[in-house]
């Protein structure tokens, strides 16, 4: 299944993708100049993160692996553009770069597939993690790693091992509790999101195209609609394009079937709507927003 991208700023900003769509909104000035100029011509991967800091990955017009950033913490920077001792060759597998920030950008998690780099991560996150090292070299790498509020965290392996600390995402908790309850079910997971400056707000993504989304910035809310749809619609054409080849070979009966698949997305649709209803009173909204004339940071809770 193609990547898709969900990220949030602290400004209340979004940049969404996936192979039919598009989507952003008050991207940091830099960031939005850059997608705007003809020479990119392909996004491997965007975070936005704390006032006007993002990263962004992408290949030119000619050929070549970029990266661009601002205002990111020393010590990410220094792993994104590590460069050989004679070499002028950044170091890092640019389309396979993946980065996670947390809230005022005071944690991170970053990795390339082989080398991995993580600073101030929540005691709970950071014992799972070294429990999945031994002698330097992972035994199990994460597959999903998602930071939110107030130390909330998400950790989903290769192997499917989950943990998580929830406690202001609860219709996520309670989905993720609901998915380990089932056979498969955290296989099924393809991708989640915390919005680390907002309580609630979330992106989860199921390997059938279901994507379930709570919370969100109101300006985020309608491209998220037309998200939802693209992501749908591109699942369905890959399944389509695996049956046919697999029909060719003669193994199609060994695909589940676009109903099939219906019945999926409709199974977590409908139980993520009655998570919601459980946890409906706990409504607490996180946003953090920059006062520029003052230099200040604002906590409005509504």
């Amino acid at each position: 299944m193609s990547e898709t991208i969900f990220t949030f700023s602290q400004r209340g900003g979004h940049f969404f993708q996936c192979p039919l769509e598009r989507k952003h909104a008050r991207l940091p000035r830099k960031l939005a100049s850059l997608l705007m100029n003809s020479r990119v011509s392909r996004v491997y991967h965007v975070t936005l993160g704390f006032s006007q800091s993002f990263v962004i990955t992408y290949r030119d017009s000619t050929g070549k692996d970029r990266i661009e950033s601002a205002d990111l913490p020393s010590e990410l920077h220094s792993f994104l553009y590590a460069r050989g001792t004679s070499s002028s060759q950044l170091l890092r597998n640019i389309p396979q770069l993946r980065v996670i920030l947390g809230p005022y950008n005071s944690s991170f998690f970053a990795h390339d597939g082989s080398s991995y780099r993580w600073m101030n991560l929540p005691s709970a996150l950071l014992a799972a993690i070294k429990s999945r090292i031994n002698d330097g070299s992972w035994i199990d790498k994460p597959r999903i790693m998602a930071l939110g509020a107030d130390s909330n965290f998400l950790l989903i392996t290769q192997k499917n091992a989950a943990v998580w600390n929830l406690e202001n995402y609860r219709t996520l908790g309670k989905l993720m509790e609901f998915s380990k309850s089932q056979e498969n079910g955290i296989e099924e997971v393809m991708n989640v999101v915390l919005n680390p400056h907002r309580y609630e707000c979330f992106v989860a993504e199921s390997r059938n195209g279901m994507v379930i989304s709570e919370n969100l910035p109101i300006p985020s809310v309608k491209d998220m609609d037309a998200m939802k749809e693209a992501v749908k619609r591109d699942t369905n054409r890959e399944e389509e394009e695996k049956l046919e080849r697999e029909r060719k070979r003669g193994h199609a009966q060994k695909r589940p079937s676009l109903n099939r698949q219906a019945i999926l997305r409709r199974v977590w649709s409908d139980r993520a709507d009655q998570l919601r209803s459980e946890v409906g009173d706990y409504k607490v909204k996180l946003s953090l927003s920059l006062n520029l004339s003052t230099g200040s940071i604002a906590r409005m809770f509504s």
